[in-house]
């Protein structure tokens, strides 16, 4: 139900709502007013789609968590990896769901990482179910990370279905085995609530911020709609509305 409604929350399902909303007011009560939502409706749609705009958006995201350095790294105790997403049915494994090219990129900051200071990691994800081919997210990261990058996990936390759940689990499995700092990897828009969700966990967070989206300027080009823009757009937004409601 959370997720249905987030359609209708983000672009681009509240675009084609407010525009049928538009049509809706042209057709039967005030043409003026209707053009004029329309109108309105296209040019935030419009923006949302330039470069431009999905850099206001993202900048305050990406740059409200300080990037830990490799010498705070010595006081953590355990690496946290969080998922982003399943691709569903991929034909180069039977059928069987593969991790996004987004989880890809925290895998990849994560087994840096992890080469560099050698510490246990943990990979939070749940969604789908063990012993099918849609196994729980952290199941699927996991395999990528032993297949792709030859490193291990030692935890895998498979209940949550959001950033706040996946805090919640994590933490209890954390603090079985005493460990209250980790290294948390995550998309860099994505830092600042999955930091708040697991420091209101009791747990320190050293953030690792992966996957920062390109920077525009202020030419021709960064006024132009592009579905790269659109896209950043939708998960800056989606990052503000889960810290409104997180409040």
């Amino acid at each position: 139900m959370l997720t249905l409604l987030k359609m209708y929350l983000l672009p681009p399902g509240i675009i084609i709502v407010a525009l049928l909303f538009a049509l809706v007011v042209v057709w039967h009560w005030r043409r003026r007013w209707g053009r004029r939502l329309g109108i309105a409706v296209v040019l935030v749609f419009w923006a949302l789609s330039t470069s431009r705009v999905a850099s206001l958006l993202m900048d305050p995201l990406e740059s409200a968590v300080p990037i830990a350095t490799q010498d705070q790294w010595q006081d953590a105790q355990a690496i946290v990896i969080l998922s982003g997403g399943r691709l569903f049915g991929q034909s180069q494994l039977d059928g069987r769901d593969d991790v996004t090219p987004m989880a890809m990129q925290r895998l990849a900051d994560g087994a840096r990482i992890k080469r560099e200071i050698d510490l246990p990691v943990l990979i939070a994800g749940g969604g789908g179910r063990r012993g099918t081919h849609n196994p729980p997210e952290a199941d699927l990261m996991a395999f990528r990370f032993e297949s792709s990058f030859g490193l291990p996990t030692r935890w895998r936390e498979i209940q949550s279905h959001t950033t706040e759940q996946n805090a919640l689990y994590s933490a209890r499995m954390l603090r079985d085995d005493n460990i209250d700092t980790v290294i948390l990897v995550t998309s860099a828009w994505h830092m600042p609530r999955a930091k708040r969700a697991f420091e209101n966990e009791g747990i320190t967070v050293l953030a690792a911020p992966t996957g920062f989206t390109a920077r525009a300027g202020f030419g021709p080009r960064s006024f132009s709609p592009n579905i790269t823009a659109l896209d950043n757009s939708y998960w800056a937004l989606h990052e503000y509305l889960g810290l409104l409601a997180g409040r």
